[in-house]
C-alpha cells in the first residue's frame, strides 16, 4: 500500500488530503508534501543530531493539545498512543500526561475520538489528563461544563494503581497519581483549566500531604510562549490565551496566580508543565521556590505545525544519574526529531 493511500486511511478523515483553508492555520495538508517541504527547508541548515537514550532512562511522554486531531484527524491520536505502547520497554515510558483541549467544541463526536484514542493506553501504560478551555461549554470556556466525566470518569482510572483520586467525586478534571521511578516518589497533580480558588486550596493539602514525593504540576494555560508566566494583572491583553480573558463563571487563576497562591510554596514541587499558548507554542523558565527549589516551567503545543500538531510529542527521559531530565521531541507520523534548542535541552532535578 502507498504512503499516502495508508495515511489517508489511518488518519481516518477524507479531507486530509485536500488543501486547509483556515486563514493562518492554512498549512500543506498533504503529509508526504509536508515531510518533502521540510526535507527541503532542512537540507539548508543542518539540524543538531539526536540525542542518544541512555540506557536505565525512564521517560514521561507528553500528548499536547490533541483538540484538532479529534475534529480532524482522529488517527493522530492513535497514531501517538500506538507509539508509545510500541516503545514503552524500549523508552521505560512510565507516564503519559494529555494537558487538555482534547476536543475542540466539547462535542460527543470530538470526546468519542478522543476517548478511542487514548483508550489504547488503558490497561498498558498510566496517564493523565486535565480539560482544556476548549472542553468546556461550547469550546469557548464561558462556564466549566464539559463532557469529560462521561468519557473518562474517575472510574476508567480507579483500579490502577497508580491513580491517587479526584477532588470531586465523580469528576476527573482535578486528579493526582502516584507513582516510583528512578529510586523516587512522585507525585503528578493535574488541575483544570484557570483553576478555581478551591482546587488551588485543594492542590496545596494534596501537596502537603504528599511533601515527601517529588511533585509535578499540570495544567492548561500556565507558561507563556515568551517564557514568562501569564499574568493578566502585568500584562493583560498582551499576552493571548490567558485565562481571565474567557469570561468562565465561578473565576480563574492564571500562571502567576498559581505560583503565587499555591505552587512557590511547596518544596517538593520540581516541575510545572503546560499546553494552551499561542505562537510557536513553546516556552521553558527555571523560577525559585520559597524554600530555594527550583522549578522546571515549560509550555508545550504544536497545534501551529503542519496537519494542526503532527503527531509531535514531547519525551522527558530522567536519566539515571537522578538529576539529568533530557527533553526531546519526536513524531511518529513522520518518523523524525526535533533537534533546535527550543525542542532537544536537558534540565535538571535539584
Amino acid at each position: 500500500m502507498k504512503r499516502r493511500t495508508f495515511l489517508s486511511i489511518f488518519l481516518g478523515t477524507a479531507t486530509l488530503l485536500t488543501p486547509l483553508s483556515v486563514g493562518r492555520w492554512a498549512q500543506a495538508a498533504d503529509p508526504v508534501k509536508a515531510e518533502k517541504v521540510a526535507g527541503k527547508s532542512a537540507a539548508k541548515k543542518s539540524k543538531p543530531p539526536v540525542a542518544p537514550f541512555v540506557p536505565g532512562s525512564w521517560t514521561i511522554a507528553i500528548m499536547p493539545d490533541i483538540q484538532h486531531y479529534s475534529t480532524y484527524y482522529p488517527g493522530l491520536t492513535r497514531l501517538q498512543t500506538q507509539w508509545i505502547v510500541e516503545n514503552k520497554e524500549k523508552h521505560n515510558i512510565v507516564y503519559v500526561l494529555q494537558n487538555g483541549d482534547l476536543t475542540n467544541h466539547n462535542t460527543p463526536k470530538e470526546w468519542k475520538r478522543a476517548s478511542r484514542g487514548l483508550g489504547i493506553l488503558d490497561g498498558v501504560v498510566p496517564y493523565a489528563l486535565v480539560p482544556g478551555n476548549h472542553d468546556y461549554a461550547q469550546g469557548n470556556a464561558k462556564d466549566r461544563s464539559t463532557r469529560i466525566n462521561n468519557y473518562f470518569p474517575p472510574s476508567r482510572f480507579q483500579d490502577w494503581p497508580t491513580f491517587g483520586g479526584t477532588m470531586a467525586p465523580g469528576h476527573i478534571e482535578n486528579n493526582y497519581h502516584l507513582f516510583e521511578a528512578g529510586g523516587i516518589k512522585w507525585i503528578i497533580v493535574g488541575l483544570e483549566f484557570g483553576p478555581r480558588d478551591a482546587t488551588l486550596q485543594w492542590a496545596d493539602q494534596i501537596l502537603k500531604k504528599y511533601s515527601d514525593r517529588k511533585a509535578i504540576v499540570f495544567t492548561h494555560a500556565y507558561l507563556y510562549c515568551d517564557s514568562t508566566r501569564l499574568d493578566w494583572a502585568k500584562k493583560e491583553k498582551t499576552q493571548q490565551g490567558n485565562p481571565h480573558k474567557y469570561g468562565t463563571a465561578g473565576g480563574v487563576n492564571d500562571g502567576e496566580e498559581m505560583w503565587n497562591k499555591l505552587l512557590r510554596k511547596h518544596a517538593n514541587l520540581f516541575m510545572v508543565i503546560n499546553g494552551h499558548i499561542a505562537g510557536d507554542g513553546l516556552g521553558f523558565q527555571v523560577s525559585k521556590g520559597d524554600h530555594g527549589n527550583l522549578v522546571n516551567e515549560m509550555s508545550v503545543n504544536y497545534q501551529r505545525q503542519p496537519l494542526k500538531g503532527g503527531a509531535w510529542l514531547r519525551l522527558l527521559e530522567f536519566r539515571p544519574d537522578g538529576k539529568t531530565v533530557q527533553a526531546r521531541t519526536y513524531s511518529p507520523l513522520y518518523e523524525e526529531h526535533k533537534t533546535d534548542e527550543q525542542n532537544q535541552f536537558i534540565f535538571t532535578i535539584k
